[in-house]
């Protein structure tokens, strides 16, 4: 789903307590030897990455983390970073823009609570825009017709049907990435439902039971998804996936712009400084 990037841009902030106890400490007295502060923290297990993610992260960043993370692994996606922004409005939507860059509402959010794989369909969906270079396509699209017609005059009809070029494309790419989206969530071991339950929810949306100018009707997309879960069926994805994840490990991350972006990082990490020494590990 594009749409134009909005400037209020926020994460949605995590709320923690503290609870505190409120009775006083009694003395203890004991004849073992007392254990240094130092000494206790080194008999802690040390945190894994998502351990640290979730500590670190609001909730919803912390789960669109772990689901791009995965969906970029188990795809062979991670040669590049990907870069996530959650917007605190209740619109039911997201959306693929620039490069490798996936924004999604709280709307949508809120609607998905608990359902892990649709949300993981809806982010493939969004990243398979940015794979096959949806956007960039149509544009460039528009602009050759434009270069072509910048000297010459063109009349309405040319351009209605130029126009309705342009909705064809841009409603076959939907359903493309309707179709990728499903390949890299199930290889990513999530539910192929998943994607059937999100666009459920999109069905129930104004306008959502006819075509528009960017988006085939959801009634259609389902027929299409269905027809291709029975032509690619999870079991047939999923042992892919399995070996991408077991070969490689987690990506690292980094908060942007005043920790309203997340950059989930590439398989060489988010550091120019640790690149050039492991390329110059001399100089």
């Amino acid at each position: 789903m594009l749409a134009t990037l909005t400037r209020n841009v926020a994460s949605v902030a995590a709320i923690c307590t503290l609870a505190l106890s409120s009775g006083l400490m009694q003395p203890v007295f004991a004849e073992t030897e007392e254990t240094s502060p130092t000494e206790a923290s080194s008999t802690e297990e040390p945190q894994t990455l998502y351990e640290k993610a979730q500590a670190e992260l609001p909730e919803n960043l912390y789960v669109l983390y772990r689901i791009i993370e995965r969906l970029a692994r188990a795809n062979d996606l991670d040669d590049h970073p990907w870069r996530v922004v959650v917007i605190d409005e209740d619109e039911i939507n997201a959306y693929a823009t620039e490069a490798n860059l996936v924004i999604v509402y709280f709307g949508l959010l809120d609607q998905m609570a608990g359902d892990a794989s649709a949300l993981a369909c809806v982010v493939g969906h969004e990243m398979a825009h940015n794979v096959r270079q949806h956007a960039a396509i149509r544009a460039s699209k528009m602009n050759e017709w434009q270069e072509q017609h910048k000297d010459e005059d063109y009349s309405p009809e040319e351009y209605s049907e130029f126009e309705e070029e342009v909705t064809k494309l841009s409603q076959t790419q939907e359903l493309e990435a309707d179709r990728v989206g499903y390949q890299y969530a199930v290889t990513a071991g999530f539910e192929a439902s998943g994607c059937l339950r999100g666009l459920n929810i999109l069905a129930r949306l104004p306008e959502s039971l006819i075509d528009s100018s960017s988006h085939p009707a959801v009634p259609r997309r389902v027929d299409a998804l269905e027809e291709q879960i029975e032509e690619n069926p999870p079991e047939s994805l999923v042992v892919k996936g399995r070996r991408q994840l077991d070969s490689s490990e987690p990506l690292t991350y980094d908060m942007l712009d005043e920790d309203r972006w997340l950059r989930i990082n590439s398989q060489r990490g988010g550091s120019f400084v640790e690149d050039l020494e492991r390329l110059f590990p001399e100089e």
